[in-house]
């Protein structure tokens, strides 16, 4: 995988780790503060009832849990798109060096494959100054030798 791919996962799996520790953050502050709430408000000669109470912290619990295991898949799948993207890239490389036919705007394209990369999140080859996605090409062939017959 290259570096950028590596600094890109990297970046957005830190972003996202921390937008979850932040949601996480919230959600105790607000727990605590309806609790302390409800503690200083609740009737001295009927507390909280200890079943309540311990209710009250299960729930919160699996609730902390539930958002924990959110974000822990969306760093998942987040991770297998990107490896994907990675291996998908490395994949097209061996097209590099091949002729190809592709449906272009105006008609179709033709040349030699020089290159492979992303541009704007899709998958491209690149010949003579042309960015063509993959999902565009309709014929591949072999490699072009020094001359043709």
């Amino acid at each position: 995988m290259s570096s950028a791919v590596q600094a890109t996962q990297g970046g957005w799996n830190q972003i996202q780790a921390n937008q979850v520790a932040n949601q996480v953050g919230a959600l105790q502050d607000q727990f605590m503060e309806i609790l302390l709430t409800q503690l200083r408000y609740q009737d001295p000669m009927e507390p909280v009832n200890e079943q309540d109470f311990f209710a009250q912290m299960a729930q919160f619990t699996t609730a902390t849990q539930m958002q924990n295991l959110n974000g822990n898949i969306s760093w998942l799948c987040s991770y297998l798109v990107e490896n994907q993207l990675g291996r998908s890239l490395v994949e097209a490389a061996h097209l590099i060096g091949k002729q190809f036919e592709a449906v272009v705007s105006n008609g179709l394209a033709t040349g030699v494959i020089e290159g492979v990369g992303f541009c704007s999140g899709r998958l491209v080859v690149r010949s003579k100054e042309q960015e063509i996605p993959v999902e565009n090409l309709i014929w591949i062939g072999g490699a072009v030798h020094g001359t043709e017959d």
